[in-house]
C-alpha cells in the first residue's frame, strides 16, 4: 500500500528554494499562437539577426547524416583549431554546451558551503544561480550607475572567495570595464581564487582600452576567459561556447564536464563559422550600424537607452515594465524586461534589422 503523506514535504534540497529559475526570452511561435500574429519581431535574447555564415550551414547539413552517432567527447577539431586560433595548446581549451554551461561546470568545480563566489546583481543572472546549485549564496556586490563597483568588490573578497565572476562587457547593461580595471582586480585575487572573465560579446567591443582576456591566460593568470559562438556566429540554437584558461585548470573543469556536451552539429558549425572571416566581418559591421539605429531611434522616442559596446541596449522606460513588454507582445515585438535584475523599469532591446527597428519605434509610439 502506498502510504500517503498527511502534509506535502520539500523533496528538493533546501537551497532550491532560494533559487529563481532563468527566464529566457520568449520564443517568436509562443507569441504568434498566444496573440494569433503572422508577423512577430524577436529582439530580446541578443540573437545575430543575419543568421549563421553560409559555410555553417551547410556544414551542418553535411553533419547531419551522421546523427545516429555520438558526437566525438573531446571535440578535438574544434579544439584544435580554437588552439590555433588563439595561440594556446589544446590542454586549454574547454567546449561547453553553450558557454552559460561552462559557468556551471565552474561552480561545480570550485564551490562548496564555506567558499564565497562574488558577482553583482546586474551581472548575468546564471552566476548567482550556479553558485546556488552548490549550496552557496553569492556575495553580490552592489552595482552603482549599472557599473561594477571595483573597490567595493575588492572590499568583498576574503580568503574564503573561490570564484569572481565578471561580464566584460556585461550583460544586460551592455558597458565594459578597462584594461586597467580588469587588471586591478585580478592583481587583488586571494590566494587560490579564480577570476571568471566572461567574454561572450567578445568580437563586438571596438574601444581601445578593452582587455582581451587571453592576454592573462598566456600570462598564466588564474583565470578563465569564456566566449561564445551564440552572438557573434550567429549559432545560439545549437549551444556551442568555450573556455580558455590555464592548463591546469582546464584539467579540473574537464572532470566535471559533461562527456558528450557539445554535440555534432554544433562542433561542425562552430568549425566552420572559424575558417569564415568574410562572414564575421559583416556581422560586426552589420551590428555597428545596427546599434547607432537603435541608439538614435530609442532617444528621439525620448527613451533613456544607456551607452552600449554590444549587440543590445539597455532602456529605461521610466516606469513599470511589465505593462510596456505586455502591449509590445501585442503587436508582435518581443523585447527583454529585467525585473530579475532589480531593475524594474529597464528592458534589454537587441540589435535586429532596420525593418526589425521600425517595428519597434512604430509600436512604442503609438504605446508610449
Amino acid at each position: 500500500m502506498i502510504r500517503k503523506e498527511s502534509q506535502v514535504q520539500p523533496l528538493a534540497r533546501p537551497i532550491l528554494a532560494e533559487i529563481e529559475p532563468y527566464i529566457p526570452g520568449k520564443p517568436i511561435s509562443e507569441v504568434a499562437r498566444e496573440f494569433g500574429l503572422t508577423d512577430v519581431v524577436k529582439l530580446a535574447s541578443n540573437e545575430n539577426p543575419l543568421g549563421p555564415s553560409p559555410r555553417a550551414v551547410r556544414a551542418m547539413q553535411d553533419a547531419i547524416a551522421s546523427v545516429q552517432l555520438y558526437p566525438d567527447g573531446n571535440s578535438y577539431y574544434l579544439r584544435r583549431r580554437l588552439a590555433e586560433y588563439h595561440d594556446l595548446p589544446m590542454e586549454s581549451i574547454l567546449l561547453g554546451n553553450g558557454s552559460v554551461e561552462i559557468v556551471e561546470i565552474i561552480a561545480e568545480a570550485y564551490l562548496e558551503p564555506g567558499r564565497e563566489a562574488v558577482t553583482g546583481p546586474q551581472a548575468f543572472f546564471k552566476y548567482r544561480i550556479a553558485c546556488q546549485m552548490m549550496g552557496v549564496r553569492p556575495i553580490m556586490v552592489p552595482m552603482p550607475n549599472f557599473q561594477y563597483d571595483l573597490k567595493a568588490m575588492i572590499g568583498a573578497l576574503t580568503p574564503r572567495t573561490k570564484l569572481v565572476f565578471i561580464a566584460n562587457p556585461n550583460n544586460p547593461t551592455g558597458w565594459y570595464l578597462g584594461r586597467r580595471e580588469v587588471e586591478r582586480l585580478l592583481g587583488a585575487l586571494p590566494q587560490g581564487a579564480v577570476m571568471v572573465l566572461d567574454q561572450a560579446y567578445f568580437e563586438y567591443v571596438q574601444q581601445p582600452d578593452y582587455p582581451d582576456g587571453l592576454e592573462y591566460v598566456k600570462a598564466g593568470a588564474p583565470v578563465i576567459v569564456l566566449r561564445s559562438f551564440s552572438k557573434v556566429y550567429g549559432l545560439a540554437g545549437v549551444r556551442c561556447g568555450y573556455a580558455l584558461t590555464r592548463p591546469d585548470i582546464a584539467a579540473d573543469l574537464q572532470k566535471v564536464r559533461e562527456v558528450f556536451n557539445c554535440n555534432s552539429l554544433a562542433q561542425a558549425a562552430a568549425l566552420a563559422s572559424l575558417d569564415d572571416g568574410d562572414y564575421l566581418k559583416k556581422s560586426i559591421e552589420n551590428n555597428r550600424q545596427g546599434l547607432q539605429d537603435l541608439e538614435n531611434g530609442l532617444k528621439a522616442l525620448g527613451l533613456k537607452a544607456l551607452p552600449s559596446v554590444c549587440n543590445f541596449i539597455l532602456v529605461d522606460f521610466g516606469k513599470p515594465i511589465g505593462p510596456i513588454f505586455k502591449e509590445l507582445l501585442k503587436r508582435g515585438v518581443i523585447i527583454r524586461p529585467m525585473e530579475p535584475y532589480d531593475l524594474p523599469t529597464c528592458a534589454r532591446i537587441s540589435v535586429g534589422l532596420p525593418e526589425q527597428h521600425q517595428k519597434l519605434f512604430g509600436a512604442l509610439r503609438e504605446i508610449l
